[in-house]
């Protein structure tokens, strides 16, 4: 059992699996942790090479591997962490890049392998800060994505990796990198991190931030379903009276 501490989050158990191996044996909690996780699907999209492998080990492993090696199949890994109390085990799918994004349950059947990727819980989407020509393919991806689900009903998450690569004395990437900022902030109005996943500078933080959106969003929709369970309730017992003798 591995425990990486940091604020807000703990990571309890850390459990990785190729999509070629068998099933992982069941996590162990400890006694003081609720005794059924929620599942949180997470899917990482990208442009080759932005860094998306790199991220997810550096979290699960602790571990960068120097040389490039571009993801050419599926993988899953499965850690599990606490949130404001809340125990959640994360399936977090590494992916090749997609030359699109599915617009029915067919299309992904049939082209890409039922990865998953139209019921995702989350989307952290990465893009590289030395080559900010890697956000047009998430543009084109997000484009997609609210065609084919609700996009406003799933937590978006854009990392911009590499920090350590860009180049903070030039004015006009200073200037990119605000404008980039700005869009993906007020016209796209999801939440955006920056980490190095070289160095393992802020990658906690981002994984963090996407578990605060994911918990606010479990938590919002509990509370909008409670009222309505209340009301179903109430009506149930309407016309019935108990008396105590």
């Amino acid at each position: 059992m591995k425990n990486l501490n940091y604020t807000g989050v703990t990571t309890l158990v850390t459990i990785v699996r190729d999509v070629s191996c068998s099933p992982c044996s069941p996590v162990s909690l400890s006694l003081n942790s609720p005794d059924a996780p929620e599942l949180v699907k997470v899917v990482l999209l990208g442009a080759p090479g932005v860094g998306k492998t790199s991220i997810i080990q550096q979290f699960v492993w602790n571990n960068f591997v120097q040389e490039y090696l571009p993801t050419g199949s599926r993988h899953t890994y499965y850690p599990t962490v606490i949130i404001n109390g809340r125990v959640y085990e994360l399936k977090i799918t590494d992916l090749p890049a997609l030359p699109y994004f599915p617009v029915n349950s067919v299309y992904e059947l049939t082209d890409l392998q039922d990865y998953g990727l139209r019921d995702a819980s989350a989307y952290m989407m990465v893009l590289d800060l030395s080559n900010l020509e890697t956000f047009q393919y998430l543009e084109n991806v997000r484009e997609q994505i609210a065609e084919s689900r609700d996009i406003d009903a799933v937590p978006l998450l854009v990392v911009g990796n590499k920090i350590d690569l860009f180049d903070n004395e030039d004015d006009e990437c200073l200037a990119q990198r605000r404008a980039l900022m700005d869009r993906i902030k007020a016209v796209w109005g999801c939440g955006y991190a920056e980490c190095s996943a070289r160095y393992s500078s802020l990658v906690c933080q981002v994984f963090r931030q996407m578990m605060l959106a994911v918990d606010q969003r479990e938590m919002s929709s509990a509370t909008h379903a409670c009222p309505s369970l209340l009301a179903n309730f109430n009506d149930a017992l309407g016309g019935s009276k108990c008396s105590i003798l």
